[in-house]
C-alpha cells in the first residue's frame, strides 16, 4: 500500500469515528431531551444546551426516525436557555429591561401606528397587548411591539438594554436568544401558543409570570 492509500485510508478511518461519536452522542442527548420534555426537570444543563447547538440535525434525525416530533428539540432548547439566563436576567435592573411583542399578536382591526421606536399600542383593547403593556410599564420595564427583528438590532445597539424578554414563534426566540447572548444581554424567550403572519395567540399568563417574576407554573427545573 503506498502513502497516498495509508492517507486515504487514516482519513476514512478518522470520518468514520468522528461519525459514530457525533451518533452516540447525538442518542445520548436526544435521550436526554426526550426526558426532559416529558418530565420537565433538567439536568446537565450547559452541556446538553451545548449538545443541542452543536449536533442539532443529527437530534432532530433521530426524532424523525422515532417518529417523534422534532419541534421538541426547540422547546427544551429555549427552556434550557431560560433557566440558565434567568438568574443573571433578574440581578439587572428592572428599568434596564425590555419587553419586545411580534406585531402578528395584534388584532386585525388594530388601529396603532408604526413610528420610529415600533408600533405605538394605544390600549383600543381588540387584543391582549395592551394589558401587557401596562403591566410591563408599571413593573418599568421598556415595552416594544415590533415590526420585525431588524427593528430589535436597531433597539439594542442604540438603547443597550440590560435585559430581554422576547414573545415569537420558536424559531425567532431562538435567533434572538442568539443574537442576545451574542452582545452579552441576558434573555428570557416566551413562545407563541400558535404561529403565523397575523393574529396568533399566546399564553399570557406564561409572560405575566416573567414580568411579575412569579414562580413558573411548570415543574421545576434542575440543573446539576
Amino acid at each position: 500500500m503506498n502513502y497516498v492509500d495509508q492517507v486515504y485510508l487514516f482519513v476514512g478511518k478518522v470520518v468514520v469515528l468522528a461519525l459514530l461519536i457525533s451518533f452516540l452522542l447525538s442518542l445520548i442527548i436526544a435521550l436526554l431531551v426526550g426526558v426532559s420534555f416529558k418530565t420537565r426537570r433538567y439536568f446537565l444543563a450547559r452541556p446538553m444546551l451545548i449538545g443541542i447547538s452543536l449536533l442539532e440535525s443529527f437530534v432532530k434525525a433521530i426524532f424523525w426516525l422515532a417518529r417523534a416530533d422534532d419541534k421538541i428539540v426547540d422547546d427544551v432548547g429555549i427552556s434550557l436557555m431560560n433557566y440558565i439566563n434567568r438568574g443573571k436576567f433578574y440581578a439587572t435592573p428592572v428599568g434596564d429591561r425590555f419587553v419586545f411583542m411580534p406585531q402578528c399578536l395584534r388584532s386585525v382591526e388594530c388601529p396603532a401606528k408604526l413610528t420610529p421606536e415600533g408600533i405605538k399600542c394605544v390600549g383600543c383593547g381588540r387584543c391582549g397587548i395592551g394589558e401587557a403593556k401596562k403591566i410591563a410599564e408599571s413593573r418599568g420595564y421598556r415595552f416594544f411591539v415590533v415590526p420585525g427583528s431588524s427593528f430589535i438590532k436597531r433597539i439594542i445597539q442604540r438603547y443597550h438594554p440590560k435585559g430581554i424578554v422576547g414573545v415569537g414563534c420558536e424559531m425567532e426566540i431562538k435567533e434572538g436568544l442568539i443574537l442576545c447572548h451574542s452582545h452579552g444581554i441576558p434573555a428570557i424567550g416566551v413562545p407563541l401558543s400558535t404561529a403565523g403572519c397575523v393574529s396568533t395567540t399566546l399564553e399570557w399568563e406564561r409572560l405575566y409570570d416573567v414580568l411579575l417574576q412569579r414562580s413558573s407554573r411548570e415543574p421545576e427545573r434542575h440543573q446539576t
